[in-house]
């Protein structure tokens, strides 16, 4: 039984963390939480789901003696907080982006190194049913090799912005959330691009990135593309991708739908019926018209891929062996979403060193 203290007690926390550590009962009990804020101490100790709340994260590790600490903070905090445990000895799972630049993410790294101790970062998105069933596609005979990937995000953020400390952020979008796409297409082509191209218009004075274009090529001429629009007053989609195959394509899409269809396949002149109920997305097969549902997702998928991925970390503290999702990698990931912003920037392509 791996026990868990958990730095930052809100939204992730409430919404992902602990009904991700729940479900694993019996391989991960948390018992300690702490945070800064007295209202988020408070909301924790009447909700009961920690068991001892502090405002200290150096007192929560000394009187509880955790395994791992989990970090829930924003990214200002996490080289701080992820130093302060593995001096104390405990492993660390910390929330995406691990640091706010490569320079703490290096610094990161050595320090686990040094502890002897792991750093696993929750980009938990391969961990969803949907992308690992896409990803068993890859290479079977329905869909071949993969050639090409798209990304859409179309979400428009409550009047006022996004509240928190993403509101604060002046480069927001592609950090606080193009992490996941850029570990998503790593996962899927099993390879880093080897250059970026990206384009991050501001029209709103003043503002972060609203929308971010950006195009991947591979060292072997495949590619991918993202778009991220904060803007838009269509309906939202929290994330879609659609990869393309030698024979067939699957697309995924996170984010429930209800939708009834009805039409005709126009090449085939053939009528078509659909009815769509998703509760947390989904993975289609489709070729020349034909389509087949690979997986679909629950009501919160966030806290099941949480779930798997912390799982996973488990296994690795208990055998002595490489979790997946580590600092390291990871740090592969961010540097990508901050290639991003560096091609934005100067306006020329970013070559990708390898790593």
């Amino acid at each position: 039984m791996v026990r868990v203290a958990i730095i930052g007690l809100g939204a992730v926390t409430r919404d992902i963390h602990l009904p991700a550590y729940a479900h694993l009962a019996g391989r991960a009990r948390v018992v300690a939480g702490c945070d800064i804020d007295p209202e988020a101490r408070a909301r924790a100790g009447r909700e009961g789901r920690v068991p001892e709340v502090y405002a200290d994260p150096a007192e929560m590790i000394e009187r509880t003696g955790p395994d791992v600490v989990a970090i829930c903070t924003p990214p200002a905090c996490h080289r701080e907080q992820v130093l302060l445990a593995l001096a104390r000895g405990r492993h660390v799972f910390c929330e995406k982006p691990l640091a706010e630049d490569l320079a703490q993410a290096d610094e990161i790294v050595r320090a686990a190194e040094e502890a002897r101790r792991l750093v696993v970062v929750n980009n938990q998105f391969p961990y969803m049913r949907i992308h690992r069933a896409a990803r068993e596609m890859i290479g079977e005979p329905e869909f071949g090799r993969l050639l090409y990937l798209h990304a859409w995000q179309t979400v428009r953020p409550a009047v006022g912005g996004e509240s928190g400390w993403r509101g604060r952020l002046k480069r927001r979008l592609t950090f606080e959330f193009g992490v996941h796409v850029f570990e998503l297409i790593r996962f899927f082509f099993g390879e880093n691009p080897a250059r970026l191209l990206a384009h991050m218009p501001r029209p709103q004075a003043g503002g972060a990135d609203a929308v971010s274009l950006i195009a991947l090529e591979f060292a072997d001429g495949r590619a991918a593309s993202i778009l991220l629009d904060r803007l838009s007053h269509a309906p939202q989609r929290y994330l879609e991708m659609r990869l393309d195959g030698e024979r067939a394509t699957v697309h995924t899409s996170l984010g429930g739908e209800v939708r009834f269809e009805v039409g005709l396949h126009t090449t085939e002149r053939r009528p078509f019926v659909n009815l769509n109920f998703v509760k947390g997305g989904k993975a289609v097969w489709l070729r020349n018209g034909r389509s087949r549902v690979l997986a679909k997702e629950g009501i919160n998928p966030l806290a099941a891929a949480t779930a798997t991925h912390f799982d996973n970390f488990v296994t690795a503290i208990e055998r002595g062996t490489t979790p997946p999702g580590t600092a390291r990698d990871n740090r592969q990931t961010l540097a990508l979403a901050l290639a991003a912003y560096e091609a934005a920037e100067s306006g020329r392509a970013v070559e990708i060193a390898r790593g």
